[in-house]
Formats: C-alpha cells, sequence, structure tokens
C-alpha cells in the first residue's frame, strides 16, 4: 500500500525522485472503492456493471458500496474501505450524512488518492456543501429540462487530453445538462454539453485538492452507461486517475504485477533493434497515426475486442509493448501473460519517453 501511495502523491508532485522510488517499488493491482448514494439514476444497477469492466479491462481489485435502502435513510456502511482504497468513483446525491461518515470522506478528500465524480456527485452532501466548489471544483445550479437531449462535444485544446483518448468529438447524452457555469479557477475543462436554445455549460473536467486529482463529469444518466462513448471515457478517466509515475529512460528493467517484465528505453530499443521482436503499441488509432515506433502493430487495448484481437497473435513470440506513458500498456501486457503469452515486455516510459529519449518516430 505504501508504494501506491507514495506513487499516487508522486504524480501530483512529478518529482523525479518519487519515479525513483516508484520504480523499485513491487506493483498490484490498485483497489478502486465504488459508491452508490443515490436513487434517481440507477446507480445500484450501473456502478457493479462499470465495477465489472475495470475488474476485466483492468484488472483492478474492485469494492462495490452502496446507500442502505429508504428514501430518509443517510448511510453507507462499509466507508472504512476509502482507508485502504487507490481511488473512489462516487455516485451519491443530497445525502446528510453521519459526522464520522462524512470524516471518512473528508480525510479521504485530502490524502492525495484520485476521486472521480458521477453527475449527481456534484450536490452530494448536504452538511457538506463546500464539496463542489472545493472538492470536485464544480458550480453546480440545477439543469436545463429534461426533455431536452445533450449534445456534448470536446472542449477546446482539450483533444489531446488522456482522458479523451478514443472518445468521439460529438455525441448524444439523454441525460438532462446540468448548469455548472463559471468554473472555479483550476478546474480544466474537457467536454461541454449544449442543449438547444441555451448556451453550452462545461460537462467534464479535471481539478485539483490538496494535490488530490479529480476527474468530475456531469454524464451518468442510465443510458449513457450504455454507449462507447461513456465507457471509454470512464475506462480512460479511471487509467488517468491510477496513472504513476514510471522509471525514466535508460531505467533498469522490473518485474510487472503478472510476471512481464518493464524496461526503459535503452533496453526497448535494444530488444527491438537486435532481436527484431515485433512492437505492439496499445493507443488509439488517432494516437497512432499522430507517430508512431517505425512498424509497430496497433492494436487499442480498450477496445472492447481488443482480447480478440490479441489472442491471433503467435503467444510463442516475443512483443514489445508500450502505450503513451506507461499505464494502459502495463494492462495490456498483464491481460497478455493470463492469455498465455510466453515473454511480453513493456516501455515503462511509454511513448512520451521514447520521443523525449530522441528515438525514431514515423507517421
Amino acid at each position: 500500500m505504501k508504494a501506491v501511495l507514495t506513487s499516487l502523491l508522486c504524480l501530483a508532485v512529478a518529482s523525479p525522485f518519487c519515479a525513483s522510488i516508484h520504480a523499485a517499488a513491487p506493483a498490484r493491482p490498485p483497489t478502486i472503492v465504488l459508491i452508490s448514494g443515490e436513487f434517481e439514476y440507477k446507480s445500484t444497477e450501473t456502478l457493479p456493471t462499470l465495477k465489472t469492466q475495470l475488474e476485466t479491462k483492468l484488472g483492478a481489485k474492485c469494492i462495490y458500496l452502496q446507500r442502505k435502502p429508504g428514501t430518509n435513510v443517510h448511510d453507507i456502511p462499509g466507508l472504512e474501505a476509502l482507508d485502504t482504497a487507490d481511488l473512489a468513483i462516487l455516485f451519491i446525491r443530497r445525502m446528510v450524512l453521519p459526522e464520522e461518515q462524512l470524516a471518512r470522506f473528508k480525510k479521504y478528500a485530502v490524502s492525495g488518492r484520485p476521486v472521480i465524480g458521477l453527475r449527481t456527485t456534484s450536490h452530494a452532501f448536504e452538511n457538506w456543501k463546500e464539496w463542489d466548489r472545493d472538492v470536485l471544483g464544480g458550480n453546480y445550479q440545477k439543469h436545463h429540462d429534461n426533455k431536452l437531449e445533450t449534445i456534448v462535444r470536446v472542449a477546446q485544446n482539450a483533444a489531446a487530453h488522456p482522458i479523451l483518448a478514443g472518445v468521439p468529438g460529438e455525441f448524444i447524452s439523454p441525460g438532462s445538462l446540468y448548469r455548472n457555469s463559471p468554473l472555479p479557477d483550476g478546474s480544466k475543462v474537457l467536454l461541454n454539453g449544449s442543449v438547444q436554445g441555451q448556451p453550452p455549460e462545461p460537462l467534464a473536467w479535471t481539478h485539483s485538492h490538496h494535490r488530490t486529482p479529480v476527474f468530475y463529469t456531469s454524464l451518468g444518466h442510465p443510458k449513457d452507461f450504455e454507449t462507447g462513448a461513456f465507457n471509454r471515457l470512464m475506462l480512460n478517466a479511471v487509467t488517468w486517475a491510477l496513472a504513476q509515475p514510471v522509471a525514466q529512460p535508460g531505467a533498469s528493467p522490473s518485474d510487472g504485477p503478472a510476471g512481464f517484465r518493464r524496461v526503459g528505453v535503452a533496453e526497448f530499443e535494444k530488444l527491438w533493434r537486435e532481436r527484431k521482436f515485433t512492437v505492439l503499441d496499445v493507443r488509439t488509432a488517432d494516437e497512432f497515426k499522430a507517430g508512431h515506433i517505425p512498424d509497430a502493430l496497433n492494436l487499442d487495448v480498450l477496445e472492447a475486442n481488443f482480447e480478440r484481437q490479441v489472442a491471433a497473435l503467435d503467444k510463442a513470440k516475443t512483443y514489445l509493448v508500450h502505450c503513451a506513458a506507461g499505464s494502459r500498456s502495463a494492462n495490456a501486457a498483464r491481460q497478455m501473460k493470463e492469455m498465455g503469452f510466453k515473454s511480453v515486455v513493456d516501455l515503462a516510459p511509454g511513448f512520451n519517453g521514447w520521443k523525449a529519449a530522441g528515438k525514431p518516430v514515423e507517421k
């Protein structure tokens, strides 16, 4: 646990010293706590579905908690799970929690460990009104008419953000559009939403609260969970939230969580040039087109058909796997080892580290 917390805190301060600590620390699956505390949007059905996706796609250890049934019951059993969580995903609405339970959320909010909030989580606590502005970086002021569908668009200059990798530039949400303008300083808008006859509103953004990385989106209608755009957004957000510092170029290899090797740029290049091993780029197709290692094969690890596509490869060969910064490729390498691939090597600093080292790139 100490190694994971150190890594998350290091992400917040971007310390090279912390990155070297993480390089030597044993890896393990992250613990994600998903909490349902509302009844309007069927989060008791949708969060368990998300839980399954995170376990399957990211190999995470997930713990699901929910509010006790009853309109006037303000109690979420099991919140001690937050004490050891690496990420908290919240879908809560207008609860008046007992002070002991609210204190667990307040403690977590300043722990440096990431938070993801969905839809009504902007008005999660009636006895902690500052939560929205201070922690989430929001400004909830009710919503537009429920009958108006929301057009979701990528915000200007935000397309390159890793949370938006593979997310369409425009898509539709059936949920009502929340009013959140203007956001407080420090919130960085990724998606905007618009409805007929009204100005656009920020719909998804990142924020930092006492070095705690935060992602919030007012999406979360039950039908959102049925769309590829939303599910991709959530997988990306979780991957971003859990992203940890990785070894710098030239770092020594280390064992990954499922027996694969993590290496720095120097050894990765040597294996590619001298041993002629296949480079497997698990970023999105758009990222790949923007620049990639020569002769690399591109299979997006977060696509639904990734396992089927990778299963067609020769499992007896060695594959050199990478993504942008090392998080998605670690997930891909884990999946490949579980599928029976003999040898998988992961580029710890990712394509970003490869480019920073001045290594060859083609388009």
